[in-house]
């Protein structure tokens, strides 16, 4: 009999697999919720009292970009809501500070990478559609 994970209920509405994407990377990059976390800290301890996440997220991109030579430092954008989770999780007193909205069905669906092909196949085929079109070129393309 196998015993089922109990996952914690703030992040039961999110996409197994993403989940497991994120967890692999926070277990590779555990630097980036230390600063997350240290980011979102100092940001409330200067008296601002809701923020954002992306902002906190993209400072981190930032130094990272600023502080190295060649490495590509990326961050799933879908991971930004995660992180705000696992902060609210560790420390409640966040819960305010981070205005935490369900994620979209295609959030929870698929990752960035993922959209971003789809909506690159949809648009090489209206391309091809609207070629079709104006030049008559029919099955040629």
């Amino acid at each position: 009999m196998s015993e089922e994970v109990k996952i914690p209920l703030i992040f039961r509405e999110i996409d197994k697999d993403l989940l497991k994407k994120f967890k692999q990377y926070h277990l590779d990059n555990p630097h980036v919720y230390r600063k997350f976390k240290e980011y979102s800290s100092k940001m409330r301890a200067s008296g601002v009292d809701r923020y954002s996440g992306w902002v906190i997220i993209n400072v981190i991109r930032w130094e990272h970009d600023l502080a190295t030579q060649g490495d590509v430092f990326k961050i799933n954008n879908d991971f930004i809501a995660l992180y705000v989770r696992l902060l609210i999780y560790h420390d409640r007193t966040f819960a305010s500070f981070f205005e935490m909205r369900k994620m979209k069905e295609s959030d929870r669906r698929s990752s960035g990478e993922e959209r971003y092909r789809k909506k690159k196949e949809e648009t090489a085929d209206e391309k091809k559609q609207a070629a079709k079109k104006i030049h008559g070129a029919g099955d040629l393309l």
